[in-house]
């Protein structure tokens, strides 16, 4: 029986909706890379929403296009873990050349008269890397047991190491943290750095999901998702291992994730729920995207990308950004509809003059 057709997003004039339809109900990601042969690889998990289905449900996902995104391959099943649900996550290229994506293996979020129950909880953080451009991944291997909620963003910086930022679960009580996990040798060892905890009490407080970038002096920025009203920052010295006491930025925000890159031009483009957009409840249901030529101390005017059309429950969140040429930027991210049980994992495409 074939799906019920998702309407479309509303979207920039100078934004273009690029990527395959996907006939499964819930697909989630979209992280993007070009392969050395000039393909772009598209990664997404599904098929359906992963809480309360049989362990090995879920999977990753993956497609090329040999066309600049205008037609695309054929599914192809790359991740999968019978004992859990198992996805998809950022991709990042190494200095060797091999592609790494950093994925989620969930098994159930319980949570009893407000508190986690910290033996059910579980949601690991797995790697896995690919020799041969995302046909085949190999060596995957658990990089943090315990529970976390989304793979969101990955860095190689200069001098290397692989960085992984994710918040996880913390007890007494139940709340997240935010926190990087790192490697120097390639994947070898990897080492858990320093909690950034703000407190808080609840399955969606504290600090969540954050993103990273390595500034020009050295420094590394984190980002983090609160439910303050706008994001936290931090600043690490030594690769993500350590980091300075969380101060708050001026860019305003839901409680919903953003992400970030350095671009050729050597800007930083940004796209995010920019609060305000909306006057819903939810406040996820616009995606809005700005430039820096100051290493993130001010922002261009957000020129907003993508809007949810649904009356009810609008949601376009959970981006990733990735600059396939030089000034054009593939966004990939989450269209939910009604609820997470509909979802669809989409793309789109826009060029750095646009947000000038």
């Amino acid at each position: 029986m074939a799906l019920e057709k998702m309407p479309d997003v509303w979207h920039h004039e100078q934004v273009e909706i690029c990527g395959p339809d996907i006939d499964h109900p819930c697909t989630t990601g979209g992280a993007t890379i070009r392969r050395k042969d000039g393909r772009i690889l598209l990664l997404y998990s599904g098929p359906v929403n992963p809480h309360g289905k049989a362990p090995g449900t879920c999977r990753g996902y993956a497609r090329t296009s040999a066309d600049e995104c205008r037609t695309w391959s054929e599914e192809r099943e790359i991740i999968h873990h019978p004992e859990c649900q198992a996805g998809t996550g950022p991709l990042v290229r190494d200095h060797d050349g091999v592609l790494w994506t950093f994925y989620i293996g969930f098994y159930a979020s319980v949570w009893s008269d407000g508190q986690p129950d910290m033996e059910q909880s579980r949601s690991d953080m797995w790697a896995a890397r690919s020799f041969d451009e995302g046909e085949t991944w190999v060596d995957n291997q658990m990089i943090f047991r315990g529970y976390t909620g989304a793979s969101n963003d990955a860095k190689v910086s200069t001098s290397g190491h692989l960085i992984v930022p994710f918040s996880y679960l913390v007890p007494d009580p139940g709340r997240l943290v935010s926190v990087c996990v790192v490697s120097g040798d390639g994947g070898a060892t990897w080492q858990l750095g320093e909690a950034i905890d703000i407190g808080q009490h609840g399955d969606h407080a504290g600090a969540l999901e954050p993103v990273v970038m390595e500034l020009r002096d050295g420094r590394l920025w984190m980002l983090i998702r609160t439910n303050l009203g706008h994001f936290l920052q931090a600043f690490s010295e030594d690769n993500g291992l350590t980091w300075s006491e969380p101060t708050p930025t001026q860019i305003v925000s839901p409680s919903a994730p953003c992400h970030i890159i350095r671009l050729t031009s050597g800007r930083l483009a940004i796209i995010w729920n920019n609060f305000g957009e909306t006057s819903t409840d939810v406040r996820r249901s616009a995606l809005s995207m700005a430039l820096s030529e100051d290493e993130g101390r001010s922002w261009t005017e957000p020129v907003v990308c993508v809007r949810a059309l649904e009356q009810e429950y609008p949601q376009v969140s959970y981006p990733f950004l990735y600059e396939a040429n030089p000034g054009e930027m593939l966004v990939g991210f989450n269209h939910v509809m009604r609820s997470w049980n509909r979802v669809q994992a989409k793309l789109f495409r826009i060029r750095e003059k646009t947000l000038l």
